[in-house]
């Protein structure tokens, strides 16, 4: 019985791991939703320009106070959404134009919203991302970069992107998905 007991508690962490994977609202009260926050900042001072994604949960997420001054984006600004009886379809509505000047470059993000499914009712039709292209003056440096591939799985989730003036490498921050949300 002992040794029974001692193995449980030695695979005790990978059981609990195991139902986070497979039963995220577990981690997260049923009534919570994850909400899509977009921030960009132009720091001249360290001469970089970020793109930085993340979520919050619950209540928190849809009464962020999103601010294009403080440089906070809603993804779900970027869409429309029509009621066609009993579904709801979601529609790419706008995209944002970002821009930061680093000396005397021109940095400029497009985020467009990334739709999982346009039925809104539908599987996924309730998330939301985005997708980035980023340019260093006329040069494209990305294009349509999806901040998240899937909207279930394991698949990597990009928590940000840095471009560093002067410099044409895009620096890509991915995760996986279980650690992001």
């Amino acid at each position: 019985m002992k040794a029974t007991i001692i193995q449980f508690l030695k695979s005790f962490p990978e059981i609990v791991l195991v139902s986070a994977l497979l039963f995220p609202f577990l981690a997260h009260g049923a009534a919570d939703r994850a909400w899509p926050i977009i921030t960009f900042t132009c720091d001249k001072a360290k001469n970089e320009v970020k793109l930085k994604n993340e979520v919050k949960w619950g209540k928190a997420g849809e009464n962020y106070p999103f601010s294009a001054e403080q440089g906070t984006y809603n993804p779900w600004s970027l869409v429309s959404i029509e009621e066609r009886g009993k579904r709801s379809l979601i529609s790419e509505k706008k995209q944002l134009t970002l821009k930061c000047m680093l000396g005397k470059i021109e940095y400029t993000f497009i985020v467009k919203p990334k739709i999982f499914n346009t039925n809104f009712n539908g599987k996924c039709g309730d998330r939301l991302s985005v997708k980035v292209s980023v340019y260093k003056g006329a040069s494209t440096l990305i294009e349509d970069k999806p901040m998240e591939t899937f909207c279930h799985g394991n698949a990597p989730v990009l928590r940000g992107i840095k471009v560093k003036a002067g410099n044409s490498k895009v620096k890509i921050y991915e995760v996986p998905r279980s650690r992001f949300y």
